[in-house]
């Protein structure tokens, strides 16, 4: 079977280019204020969900903890970010956004709402919700049929 008969993995494929195109556009939006695709992960993450842990952050993106730790590093000297106690652990702080994280974080995303509105979007706000909730469907099964964890 080809890959253009088969539908989901015509899906996967789309879903993979788009996600390059994000980073890649992500990256050049940004660019002006210092931050990546990455470092932006990063921090909408802290946003969204507060205080959390370098292994929180990469068992959620299924990376090395090493490699977080690289782009928390540059956040923090940067400033964006700061190490927190935490009472579970006495070694793995928490990482949380400073003041000035969160200014970064609200200019990003207002940088993101622009460029969105001057794009327009192919689709309707029911229509990227049915796909927001798809794609976690999708994302939700993976995770359950196999071990997800990583280091």
């Amino acid at each position: 079977m080809s890959e253009s008969s088969n539908p989901y993995q015509e899906f996967f494929a789309e879903v993979g280019k788009l996600n390059n195109h994000l980073r890649w556009l992500g990256d050049r939006v940004h660019e002006s204020l210092g931050q990546t695709a990455a470092k932006r992960s990063l921090l909408l993450s802290l946003e969204r969900e507060g205080p959390l842990t370098v292994p929180e952050m990469a068992r959620e993106r299924l990376v090395s903890r090493q490699i977080i730790q690289t782009q928390v590093n540059l956040l923090m000297e940067e400033g964006l970010v700061e190490a927190r106690e935490n009472p579970r652990h006495r070694r793995s702080k928490k990482m949380a956004l400073t003041r000035k994280g969160r200014d970064m974080t609200e200019k990003m995303l207002s940088r993101e709402a622009a460029l969105l509105e001057d794009i327009g979007s192919p689709l309707s706000p029911t229509e990227v919700r049915q796909t927001s909730e798809a794609l976690s469907k999708i994302r939700l099964r993976i995770a359950e049929g196999f071990d997800m964890q990583q280091d």
